[in-house]
This record gives structure tokens, sequence and C-alpha cells, in this order.
């Protein structure tokens, strides 16, 4: 094949916007965390630096891959420090950790070339290579990746729930529980809007900070958010719910029109007093039917950490909502460095297995 070419990228700006998302809408592997649109505003957003790999035959991309630089999540100062003394990072999808292969074409002929990150000559600083995607169409690569010496992990999850059903029938179907919050939300004063993330984008993101302190969780740059609805905003919408008049919470819900996914993306419940309002589900019950009447083939409750007694996993499971595994596979690309990390981050999670040190 001698005019098929490997190369990897420092910036998304040095793929053709069209090839590459007419690549991503062709591809059965594809969804808007492959388009330009979402790796353009993860560049200028985030300080991580790219490292996408493309292959191309002619003058077309045929295969993609999305990377990113990343700090190696570690669990104390001491360990973050030493590592970055060192200079040593992970390549990563990006975020929020979809981004599996992508192809058209004869896979047989450029899969082997996909993967660059893990092949002789890479980056001497990189301790890993994650491969990671939410579609079931990543196990057709598991045999392959493994003889090229990847590791299948499966410490995160999702709940994926059907809508190929009317709303009735899945809200019948969920779990006893569920449908009596369901109606409490519903019995008070109440009203749900949707509009563009766009739209009070401010106060969006005053919410979801203060989310995010309240679960003492990771958090965005707000740059990322107008970079998204300045590129993309029709494709990222927020769903509001307010009861008597009072702003009790948001959703961010990402449009994944590629792979047919309405993606709840990110909470903004900013206040724990109020979940006595049932913010969770009057938008979740709201955003379901929403999906349904504009032909989504799945809603999608977000990333989980897998474990029977987690309060949040067991949540999404009431809604009726089946837990798949994140597709994610590792390859260490510093022998001796990567086998004292992974054996380290095993002993962390045993001995913290509410936590989830791979954090995507």
């Amino acid at each position: 094949m001698t005019d098929v070419t490997t190369r990897t990228v420092g910036t998304i700006d040095d793929v053709n916007e069209n090839q590459l998302n007419t690549l991503v809408e062709q591809a059965e592997q594809g969804s808007i965390f492959h388009r330009h649109e979402w790796l353009a505003a993860h560049e200028a957003a985030i300080d991580h630096d790219p490292y996408h790999v493309v292959v191309t035959k002619g003058n077309n991309p045929v295969a993609f891959l999305p990377n990113f630089v990343r700090d190696v999540p570690v669990p104390t100062a001491v360990a973050e420090r030493a590592l970055d003394a060192l200079a040593i990072r992970m390549v990563s999808p990006p975020k929020p950790g979809y981004g599996g292969p992508v192809f058209v074409g004869n896979e047989r002929e450029t899969i082997d070339r996909l993967f660059s990150p893990s092949r002789d000559g890479h980056d001497a600083r990189f301790l890993l290579h994650r491969i990671q995607g939410f579609d079931s169409e990543l196990v057709r690569y598991s045999k392959q990746l493994y003889a090229m010496g990847y590791e299948p992990r499966m410490q995160q999850s999702l709940h994926f729930l059907s809508l190929q059903d009317d709303w009735e029938t899945i809200r019948e179907n969920m779990d006893a529980e569920r449908r009596k919050a369901l109606r409490k939300a519903t019995d008070q004063d109440h009203e749900v809007t949707v509009a563009p993330l766009a739209d009070d984008l401010d106060r969006t993101y005053e919410m979801y900070v203060a989310n995010m302190h309240r679960i003492d969780g990771e958090i965005l740059p707000r740059k990322f958010f107008q970079e998204l609805a300045d590129r993309i905003g029709d494709r990222v919408q927020v769903f509001r719910a307010s009861v008597d008049g009072r702003d009790v919470g948001r959703y961010v819900h990402v449009l994944d029109d590629e792979s047919g996914v309405l993606h709840h993306w990110l909470t903004a419940i900013a206040d724990e007093s109020d979940f006595q309002y049932y913010p969770s589900e009057l938008l979740h019950g709201r955003a379901i039917p929403w999906g349904i009447e504009r032909g989504y083939d799945r809603y999608s409750f977000g990333i989980s950490s897998p474990h029977f007694d987690d309060s949040i996993f067991r949540f999404k499971d009431k809604f009726g909502a089946t837990a798949e595994p994140l597709f994610r596979w590792e390859k260490g690309l510093l022998p001796g460095m990567w086998h004292a990390y992974d054996a380290g981050r095993a002993w962390y999670l045993r001995k913290d297995l509410d936590g989830d040190l791979a954090e995507g």
C-alpha cells in the first residue's frame, strides 16, 4: 500500500475539517467526540497536548485515533510531583473519555498503523497509552490489541437506556422506587426547559462549578464550555429544572447524532438541599422522552464506578438502564515504571473500592 501514510499531528487544525467529519459520519464507530469541532474545542481550552494519529490513503483520511497527552492520575501529591519532575505523561482520549479508533475501508490494512503511540520510537516520556470508548463496536479490535500488548480494563462503566419503546413503557419498566420519585417530582409546581449551551452559559457554568465543589470533582475550564457553544452549540443542550419558579438543577446533554446516543454529560445541581425537589428525576424524566421524540436509539446516564454498593451506580440501575463496560485497553510503554505504577494503582483501589484512580 504505497499510497497509505500514517502521521501523528500536534493539532487537529492539521487535519482537514470536512474530510475528518466525513470519515466520522461514515465510520460505524464514529461519534461527536471524534468530530473536528469537539477536538478543536478541547485543544483550545484544556492544557493537554494533542497527539492524534491519522492514516491517509491518497489524499483522504481512512482511519483516525484522537489522543491527548495528559498527566498520569496518582493518589498522592508526592507521587504527582515525582512524575512531574520526570516529565512523565500518558496518552489518552479527549474529554469526557470517549474516542476509540474510527475506520472506513479495509481495517486489516490500517489497524496496525493506527496505534502508533505504542510502537517503537514513541516519545520516551509516555508511561502508557490508553484506548477507550463507549461503543460496543470496539470489541472487534480486542484480539488485535491484545496481540499488540494492550490489556483490557473494566474500571468504569456506563448505563444505557434503550429508547426503542415509548416513554410510558420505559417508565413502567423502572424500579418502583424510581417511579414513585418521578411521581413526586412531577406533582410539584415545576417546569423543565431545554436550550442551547450558549443560552445562559454563565449561570450554567456557575452551577456546574458549585456541583463539582460539592462532590470534590474535577472542574473543566469555562473556556471549554464557551468553545463548544461557539463551535458546535446546537449539539450541546442544557435541561433546566425549576420548582415554584426557582432553579433547582441543570443537566448538560450532548447530542451524539453519529452514534444515535443522547448523552447526559454534566450535572449542575449547586445546592444539596435542592435534592428535596427531585431535580434528577425532573431532568432525566424530561430528557428521556425528548430523546425518544428526536429519534435517538439510546440514552446514556454517563460514566459510573462499577461497584454494586455505589449509590450512583444503583441510582442509574433503577431507571431500568443496563450497565455496560467502558471499553478500555492500556499498554505500558516504560516497562519498569509501568509495572510499579500498575501495582500501586491496584493496591490503592483495593484499599478504597469506592475510588477510581484510573479516572478517564
